[in-house]
């Protein structure tokens, strides 16, 4: 099955992602960024795409003012 990876500069901006995900009732896991993808961070969101899509997530998130990366990725 492949996930969705999101992928954010600082853990600030994943716990803010985090934030803006539960109020729009999205269910996601925070997971280490897996060490394939080259991240900022060490922390990241993965989201079933069967859940939410792409661009749904790029819509919600793109408000939020901060850099983020998705990636789909067997898991």
């Amino acid at each position: 099955m492949n996930y969705l990876i999101l992928t954010f500069q600082s853990t600030h901006h994943v716990l803010k992602a985090e934030r803006i995900l539960i109020a729009k009732g999205i269910k996601f896991d925070i997971i280490p960024t897996p060490k394939d993808i080259t991240s900022e961070c060490g922390m990241s969101i993965r989201i079933d795409p069967h859940i939410t899509s792409s661009p749904v997530l790029n819509s919600i998130l793109s408000e939020a003012n901060f850099e983020f990366d998705i990636y789909e990725k067997p898991m």
